[in-house]
């Protein structure tokens, strides 16, 4: 075979395989932000359902009934590491521990936090022994106060 032919062959084979190698990656790229998109918005979805549960004044049953369907449905999307975290957490806070207590409460839920942060792959590491998070609750509506007007 000519020396032309075989370059430009081999050249044609690399162009295709170059191609075919690119697809994949991008396809895998896709497919790995897809996820990560939908791990966001099952992590923000039980966010806000544990949210719902320390804000005073909520219906509770309906707060209770978003944070148990947050929690099943995360088992779509999180690793183990974040379901195992997100279990000890519903251990601690359920109703039938007779042992909880507000420390044990945080600690599972800055576990929880810290698993759900490092499986989004966040730019930047945390710090387990210096990172602290409480739930912030919202105090119940005041019906005698009015809304301050502005001049």
């Amino acid at each position: 075979m000519d020396t032309t032919v075989q370059v430009a062959v081999i050249s044609a084979s690399a162009s295709i395989v170059v191609a075919v190698v690119s697809l994949v990656l991008n396809k895998r790229a896709e497919r790995r932000d897809s996820l990560q998109q939908r791990k966001l918005e099952h992590y923000r979805e039980l966010l806000c359902a544990i949210s719902d549960l320390a804000v005073d004044g909520t219906d509770n049953a309906e707060a209770n009934r978003r944070f148990a369907r947050a929690t099943n449905t995360i088992a779509l999307v999180a690793p183990q590491s974040v379901i195992r975290a997100l279990m000890a957490f519903h251990q601690e806070v359920k109703f039938s521990n007779p042992n909880r207590t507000p420390a044990g409460h945080d600690e599972k839920l800055k576990k929880l936090l810290l698993e759900i942060r490092k499986s989004l792959e966040l730019p930047f590491e945390d710090n387990p022994s210096t990172f602290h998070f409480h739930l912030v609750g919202a105090a119940p509506p005041d019906d005698t106060c009015e809304a301050p007007t502005l001049p």
